[in-house]
């Protein structure tokens, strides 16, 4: 399996405070209203497998009319939901300046330009220079010179019942008005984020027998400024890291979306008319392919694909390589025609798959326990509490 750095990432800082995005940056083709403030309360899409970004394909809380659904239109049975200003709850000053968050078996050696001094609780954000000790063989770090603002949504109850009663349409809009082909429970539905002007994160997995990892971190300018063009990071062995926000995404307003909550949505791959049959390709790569065929049809078309599947036989076959084009396969003609639509999926290896979200688990398991359920849906805030007794 290809190594994510999002997996990666998310299995050792997922925590009380939500999920992490190992891309937090807003979206440079989304509208101007997004690039400038970041994710929104309401939206609704899925969390990007290969980047950790979240790609939004709706939000319920804005019209028809809005830029954002412009060019795609909105899903079935849409209604905007209308929040009061009173709905959302916000935090301007929920995480001070120089937080550092990370697995546990990271260890900060010291601060050197700040000794004997805690840089969570500064007051203002100021140089930073942190050297680290990791002892495992994976983890995570995140680190915000400038803190992090936090809003959430009071009235889940509204999104809940939402998110229950259109899951189902949610799901046929992203995949056939968006062409976004996505695991059956993938949807993520917002109520909530961390939001910061800067940050630095790192996400490490070494082989077996690579010793212990020293890193350090080092920004010389943080706060009314952009820390990606005065930073250094240094480590023993190979390590993902990112700094940012860059000039482009830089404004001085916390736009960059560290940690989300929200609705997690799931429902049964049969309610979607999709069957799935593994094929075995003939070249590696981290994507994923769908080949998608009518009835009494001989004739393929594989589209470009990111989802995780399930498998119930195996078949060779043979395609050209490419990213984000279509490719065209044909059975012979002994082959029978096709009886019905299905999908086939071709699996190339290695494989990017969903990575880790302590939802999917909950979700899966209520599927399996309620055979007649058709969607299960669980917030964010029942596995954190789960987490929180379990640490404390």
């Amino acid at each position: 399996m290809a190594y994510s750095p999002q997996d990666v990432y998310a299995r050792h800082l997922v925590s009380q405070r939500g999920y992490p995005l190992w891309t937090p940056e807003p979206n440079m083709n989304l509208p101007d209203t997004y690039i400038r403030e970041g994710l929104k309360i309401g939206d609704v899409g899925v969390v990007v497998p290969e980047d950790g970004s979240f790609d939004v394909f709706f939000n319920i809380c804005l019209p028809p009319t809005h830029s954002l659904h412009r060019e795609t239109g909105v899903p079935n049975n849409f209604t905007p939901i209308l929040l009061s200003g009173r709905d959302i709850a916000k935090f301007p000053e929920a995480m001070s300046a120089g937080r550092i968050i990370s697995t546990a078996s990271m260890a900060r050696v010291k601060d050197t330009d700040a000794p004997g001094e805690d840089p969570e609780r500064r007051a203002q954000p100021g140089p930073l220079n942190y050297e680290f000790t990791l002892s495992s063989r994976e983890g995570g770090v995140l680190i915000l010179p400038e803190g992090a603002e936090r809003y959430y949504l009071r009235n889940e109850r509204l999104f809940l019942d939402e998110a229950i009663q259109h899951a189902v349409d949610w799901y046929t809009f992203a995949e056939q008005r968006l062409g976004r082909i996505i695991s059956h429970d993938s949807l993520y539905l917002i109520t909530g984020f961390y939001k910061a002007r800067s940050w630095s994160l790192a996400a490490y997995q070494q082989g077996a027998g690579a010793g212990e990892t020293s890193a350090q971190f080092k920004a010389v300018q943080v706060g009314r400024g952009n820390i990606a063009a005065s930073y250094t990071w240094e480590t023993t062995n190979a390590m993902d890291w990112r700094v940012g926000p860059s000039d482009r995404y830089y404004n001085g307003i916390a736009n960059q979306t560290m940690f989300i909550q929200g609705f997690k949505i799931a429902v049964r791959e049969s309610i979607l008319g999709r069957q799935r049959v593994n094929v075995k390709a003939d070249f590696p790569s981290v994507r994923t392919y769908r080949v998608r065929f009518s009835r009494g049809s001989r004739f393929f078309n594989l589209m470009d694909r990111g989802s995780r599947s399930s498998s119930s036989s195996t078949v060779d076959a043979q395609a050209s390589r490419g990213t984000g084009t279509n490719l065209n396969m044909y059975t012979t003609e002994s082959d029978p025609p096709v009886d019905g639509s299905e999908d086939i999926t071709i699996q190339r290896f290695p494989q990017v798959e969903n990575p880790f979200h302590p939802s999917d688990i909950i979700n899966q398991h209520l599927l399996r326990v309620a055979p007649s359920a058709t969607v299960a849906v669980t917030h964010d805030s029942q596995w954190i509490t789960l987490l929180e007794k379990l640490l404390f």
